[in-house]
């Protein structure tokens, strides 16, 4: 990875994903032969999404892992660069390569069940290039997907350090560091059950919340999301009512978008309404990305309901 000197409102450090979907009209019994009604590739990964949401938004955003030279990275690089997502700082190692993912697609109900492998992955490195473009950057998104979260960590350091807001997404790890340095936490209720034993998620957001955190946002899908900054007692966030075709990815979205909130310095409860209203619109569409829609959009369908 070079030196750099270019300034991204949004830095997303990840491990990207190429999904294959698999469309059924319901989910496979154990030793069965199931029909696929459709097939469809899509990028994918929690922060990479993210950051395509992000700037499909319309907010500058650059994007880090470390790929190869295989088919599935060059498909992944050129996917970024389609979406107008910075891969300056994408890393090059001759054995890498995106996780692969086969995503069960339950027709009329959008639920899906993902089953991946991540032969291949190679993480990061946090070197000066990345330190720099961090401490330029107005907001970090990091996920805890790769197998070594070193860099990660040592990212989220650098931008604590000099101001830069972090938003993280966290799903399966529960190291104390990698959940300690988002100041702006947003996990799903599930995460919470799984860590906390807590299944009221404004329990599970002052649970989570720090002294040091500026905000918690506690994601429940149709349930809507509870969010706490330390101010009073948490908000909650309905959420927006729309005919689910796939659910693939509106997590991911709803950081991306929450972190596009951040940029354009909308408050909390703006914040989370955009990142509810982008991820439910997403969720019309099949696949995690086909349904972004713009800010345009986005703020048109606030504006409708």
């Amino acid at each position: 990875m070079n030196e750099t000197h270019t300034r991204w409102d949004i830095i997303g450090i990840g491990a990207a994903t190429v999904d294959e979907l698999l469309i059924v009209d319901h989910y496979p019994l154990a030793d069965s032969k199931q029909e696929v009604l459709a097939t469809d590739r899509h990028g994918g990964g929690l922060v990479a999404t993210a950051s395509v949401a992000a700037a499909r938004l319309g907010v500058s955003t650059a994007y880090v892992d470390v790929l190869g030279d295989d088919d599935l990275s060059r498909w992944v690089i050129a996917d970024f660069e389609r979406e107008g997502v910075d891969t300056s700082l994408i890393a090059r190692h001759p054995d890498a390569r995106p996780i692969h993912a086969f995503i069960i697609v339950e027709q009329g109900t959008g639920s899906r069940t993902i089953l991946y492998t991540t032969a291949g992955h190679v993480p990061p490195t946090a070197d000066s290039a990345l330190l720099a473009a961090v401490r330029a950057a107005r907001v970090l998104m990091i996920d805890d997907v790769s197998t070594d979260p070193t860099a990660t960590i040592r990212a989220m350091e650098t931008a604590r350090a000099a101001g830069v807001a972090v938003v993280g997404d966290v799903e399966r790890r529960t190291d104390a560091e990698l959940l300690a340095l988002p100041d702006h936490l947003i996990v799903s209720s599930g995460y919470a059950a799984r860590v906390l034993g807590e299944t009221d998620p404004a329990a599970a957001a002052r649970a989570f919340w720090r002294e040091d955190r500026a905000v918690v946002v506690i994601t429940c899908g149709i349930q809507g999301s509870w969010y706490l900054d330390g101010t009073g007692e948490p908000g909650h966030q309905p959420a927006f009512t729309v005919q689910a075709v796939d659910t693939t990815g509106c997590g991911d979205v709803f950081h991306g978008a929450y972190a596009a909130g951040l940029v354009w310095g909308l408050d909390l409860p703006a914040r989370v309404r955009l990142a509810s209203a982008v991820a439910a619109l997403k969720a019309t569409k099949l696949g995690g990305r086909r349904g972004i829609p713009t800010r345009a959009q986005a703020e048109a369908f606030m504006a409708g309901t």
